[in-house]
């Protein structure tokens, strides 16, 4: 049977070293040259490592409780500025200005 070898979830860390870094949030965004490992997480703490073709990355911490309740995307009122513009010409009538400031 065929085996998938094209990565391998690792422990290259001590898991005192892992947990006491990731308290502090102390992991930095980018290569670590004491673990060996890069670091993809902007939060400080990360979670699982991978191993790609001896390449180690350290994927970000998951989170321990998702709420099911802010787990949906919600659409949020258009300003009353564009609900006069009907087609791409009519937006081409507003001076520039006004475009940039507002909605880029």
């Amino acid at each position: 049977m065929y085996k998938q070898t094209l990565y391998e979830i690792i422990e290259p860390i001590k898991r005192t070293t892992l947990s006491r870094l990731n308290k502090g949030k102390k992991w930095e965004y980018g290569y670590n040259k004491e673990h060996d490992v890069v670091v993809i997480s902007k939060t400080g703490q990360i979670g699982e490592v991978y191993k790609i073709q001896n390449l180690k990355i350290a994927l970000p911490k998951s989170p321990g409780k998702i709420s099911k309740a802010t787990d949906k995307w919600t659409p949020e009122e258009y300003p009353k500025q564009l609900k006069g513009i009907k087609s791409i010409f009519d937006w081409r009538d507003y001076p520039e200005g006004f475009k940039k400031t507002k909605f880029q």
